[in-house]
C-alpha cells in the first residue's frame, strides 16, 4: 500500500538535481573547517543576499538556529516575549528553558501572531514587574495556527516598540518561504526590522536537511561560537550544503503550487463532509487544519483510521488534525486523501452532528 504522508513538509525530499549535487560533492576532497567548504560558503552568502542580511550561518536544524539566536540575544534569567503556541515557546520549551536559560512571557496572538497592541501591553507589564525582557520572538508563518502569515505592517510597528527599549527581535522563519509566496514579495521584505532570522531549508524548499541563521556579521560571529558549543559545527558539510544550495536557487517559485493544492484539499473536505470544519481565513499557505464537529470521532481515532488507509496526518489535541502539503503531494495524492475521508464518512451514523 502506497502512503500519502501529510505529517510535515520536511518530508518533501530532494529533487534529482539535489541528489546529483550530493553525489558530485561526495566525489571531491572534503574541507576541514566548518566554514571552509566552497558549497557552505556559497550557501551562506546566497542566503544572506536573499534575506538582506550581512551574514548567515549553516545549522543542522532550525531549532538549533533559534536557540543559538536566544543565547546570543539573551542572558541567563532574561525573559523573551513569544506567542503562546509559537515553536520557541511550545515545541522548543525544554531547550528555551534548559539550554538557553530564558523564561517566556506567552501572549495568545491573533491567528498566531503578536499584535503591536498586545506587545505594548506586555512590555508595560514587564516593566512594572521588573522583568528583564531582552528579545521578542516572532514566527512567520505560524505553524500551530495553520501556516498563517503575519499581517502586513505589524513587524514594523513591533520593531519601533522594541527599538525604543533596546529589545532584540528574532524571526523564526522556518516557513518564511511560504509567507513570501503568500504575500507575493521577496523574502527579504519580511525580514526587515528583525535582528536575526532562522529559516529552514528542508521544508518548503525540499533540501535533505539544514537551516540558516542570518543577521549582522557581529551577530553571526557570536552565533558561530554558540553553534560550536551546541555541537552544531558539522563537518564536512559540503555534501548537505550542495543540495541545499540547489534548493535555494530552484524551489521558491513552485511554493504557490503547494498553497493552491492545500486550498483545493481544504475546500473539498469542507464541502463534502459536514462533520469537518475549516477556517479558511487561516488557510493561507500549505497547512490545512481540520476541526472535527462530531462526537463520533476524535482526532486520535481519525488519525488511526486514516493511517490504516495509507494516509498519515498529525493530531492536534482532541478536535484537530493537521495536513501539510509539499512538493511531493499532487492531485493523485490529494485524491487518495479525499477517498479516505469519504470512506470514513460512510461509517458515521446519521446523527453524527449530534452534540457537536
Amino acid at each position: 500500500m502506497s502512503l500519502v504522508d501529510l505529517r510535515s513538509d520536511l518530508l518533501a525530499g530532494p529533487t534529482p538535481e539535489m541528489i546529483e549535487a550530493m553525489i558530485a560533492t561526495a566525489r571531491v576532497p572534503s574541507s576541514y573547517g566548518p566554514r571552509e567548504d566552497q558549497h557552505v560558503r556559497e550557501l551562506e552568502a546566497l542566503t544572506a543576499q536573499t534575506l538582506g542580511t550581512e551574514d548567515a550561518l549553516f545549522f543542522p536544524t532550525c531549532t538549533m538556529a533559534n536557540q543559538a539566536a536566544l543565547m546570543v540575544h539573551c542572558r541567563p534569567g532574561d525573559f523573551i516575549i513569544a506567542e503562546t503556541e509559537s515553536h520557541v515557546a511550545e515545541f522548543e520549551a525544554a531547550s528555551t528553558a534548559g539550554v538557553s536559560n530564558v523564561a517566556v512571557l506567552r501572549v495568545t496572538g491573533v491567528h498566531g501572531h503578536l499584535s503591536p497592541v498586545q506587545l505594548a501591553e506586555v512590555l508595560d507589564r514587564s516593566e512594572d514587574e521588573a522583568m528583564r525582557v531582552s528579545m521578542v520572538s516572532l514566527e512567520n508563518t505560524h505553524n500551530r495556527a495553520g501556516g498563517t502569515v503575519m499581517p502586513e505592517g505589524w513587524q514594523q510597528q513591533i520593531e519601533s516598540a522594541c527599538r525604543a527599549r533596546g529589545i532584540a527581535i528574532h524571526l523564526d522563519g522556518a516557513r518564511l518561504w511560504n509567507a513570501a509566496a503568500y504575500a507575493k514579495c521577496d523574502p527579504l521584505a519580511l525580514v526587515r526590522g528583525a535582528d536575526s532570522v532562522a529559516v529552514s531549508l528542508n521544508k518548503a524548499l525540499g533540501a535533505p536537511l539544514g537551516a540558516m541563521l542570518c543577521g549582522s556579521k557581529a551577530f553571526i560571529r557570536n552565533a558561530s561560537r554558540v553553534r560550536q558549543m551546541l555541537g552544531g559545527n558539522w563537518r564536512p558539510a559540503g555534501i548537505v550544503a550542495a543540495p541545499a544550495l540547489v534548493a535555494l536557487k530552484t524551489m521558491q517559485k513552485r511554493i504557490v503550487d503547494d498553497h493552491a493544492n492545500a486550498r483545493h484539499l481544504g475546500t473539498a473536505l469542507a464541502s463534502e463532509h459536514p462533520w469537518l470544519s475549516i477556517d479558511f481565513d487561516s488557510l493561507q499557505t500549505n497547512i490545512v487544519l481540520v476541526k472535527l464537529r462530531t462526537k463520533q470521532m476524535n482526532a486520535a481515532r481519525l488519525t488511526k483510521r486514516l493511517s490504516e488507509m495509507g494516509v498519515l496526518v498529525v493530531a492536534y489535541g482532541d478536535q484537530y488534525v493537521r495536513l501539510v502539503i509539499y512538493s511531493g503531494i499532487g492531485q493523485d495524492q490529494i485524491g487518495k486523501v479525499l477517498t479516505a475521508f469519504s470512506e470514513i464518512s460512510r461509517t458515521l451514523t446519521a446523527d453524527y452532528l449530534a452534540g457537536s
